[in-house]
């Protein structure tokens, strides 16, 4: 994640130093991932980009009650800085308030990543009582958008009423947007939602070509609309900052975005440059596979969240804390220390240590090879070439 506002506005988070605090990890290092958990494939909704191409029902062989209790009881003794319950629809799973309450217990860091539709006033008090912090929920865009991106009408008004719920009762609230062509006509509209709606972050996704979404390709943005969007965001920051909103502004999965902002610091704030650079080498660029994992609902162990079409390792067969300790997986390993398996294009930016190769998933959903170019990407080989000394 790139958080916006924090490079731009000195936006404080309270997480900066997990954000920042990878400079340096190389493969003798052991990281302690964020752990993305998908805890049922089962969704209430077909979202056309869905990366865990959820279903109406669960998956076969979901993990039991007692076999994720045992994913919690490894996680926390690996010391994991933070789970996230996701799915499919993480609300969907009967047990998933038991499952909160028991990372809670385990003093874990959890949020909760769900469509809303599922968080009428009953769940919204059981989410605020075991003590959830945190809830990202979803929107596509406007009523009419969302609903039909959705695959549900009346969605969008479920989604609107859950985020007022949460924040009613103290639950701090962020909204994710996954933007492509269908719906970036509408960005204005999301960010002006959230500033009405006390809603503490907005983040901004890149198509990931994962699941459903590696069908929208076709819909994704250009790297000219991207660059105009990435441009936008930062003008929206600096507005809103201007305004006295308090809402921090991301973008995820594509790590092109900051080397961006660093080019765009060098023609209007040259004096920063550096200071935000530092930050920014921090946070290592993509981290799959080093401080982002995911877990599927049967177990299987992935190196992000959009890797589901390669395991790593089952907990079942052995905790995640064992999987990601040895790396004995060839992908894995690769990944901990990937700079001179990345293109050649890569290799030569000078931006590589902001963004180290980017999303693995979007290229080689694209070009059919995991090492290679992410085309996402949209900056120039002359943005990209080394500096003149």
């Amino acid at each position: 994640m790139l958080s916006i506002s924090n490079l731009l506005c000195n936006h404080q988070a309270g997480n900066e130093r997990l954000r920042y605090g990878h400079q340096g990890a190389d493969a003798s290092h052991i990281p302690r991932p964020v752990v993305v958990w998908a805890v049922t494939k089962a969704c209430n909704l077909k979202c056309v980009h869905c990366y865990a191409s959820a279903t109406a029902g669960a998956a076969a062989g979901e993990l039991s009650h007692g076999e994720a209790l045992a994913v919690l009881d490894d996680l926390a003794a690996f010391q994991v800085p933070a789970v996230l319950f996701s799915g499919g629809e993480p609300l969907a799973r009967p047990d998933i308030i038991s499952l909160i309450r028991y990372a809670r217990y385990l003093s874990l860091p959890c949020t909760l990543s769900t469509n809303g539709t599922l968080i009428d006033d009953a769940m919204a008090d059981q989410l605020a009582d075991v003590g959830l912090k945190y809830v990202g929920v979803s929107l596509d865009g406007c009523e009419v958008r969302h609903d039909k991106l959705r695959g549900r009408a009346g969605a969008y008004l479920q989604t609107l009423a859950a985020i007022q719920r949460c924040r009613r009762r103290g639950i701090k609230v962020g909204v994710r947007f996954t933007v492509h062509a269908l719906n970036i006509m509408d960005l204005d509209e999301i960010c002006e939602l959230c500033a009405a709606h006390d809603v503490a972050r907005l983040c901004i996704y890149h198509l990931a070509y994962a699941g459903r979404g590696k069908g929208m390709q076709r819909l994704d943005l250009t790297a000219h609309e991207t660059r105009n969007l990435v441009k936008k965001l930062f003008a929206k920051c600096i507005e809103f900052h201007g305004r006295g909103i308090p809402l921090e502004i991301l973008t995820v999965d594509n790590h092109a975005d900051a080397a961006y902002l660093l080019l765009e610091l060098e023609g209007t704030s040259p004096g920063r440059v550096a200071e935000v650079r530092e930050r920014l080498r921090g946070t290592g660029g993509n981290r799959s596979g080093c401080n982002i994992a995911a877990i599927d609902p049967v177990g299987n162990v992935h190196y992000d969240q959009f890797s589901w079409h390669y395991t790593c390792g089952n907990v079942r067969q052995a905790p995640l804390s064992k999987i990601w300790s040895e790396a004995t997986d060839s992908r894995l390993a690769l990944l901990r220390n990937r700079k001179d398996s990345l293109p050649k294009r890569c290799r030569e930016c000078r931006f590589l240590d902001v963004c180290n190769g980017n999303l693995r998933t979007r290229a080689e959903a694209a070009c059919g090879d995991w090492l290679g170019f992410d085309p996402a990407c949209y900056l120039t080989d002359e943005e990209i070439a080394p500096l003149p000394r």
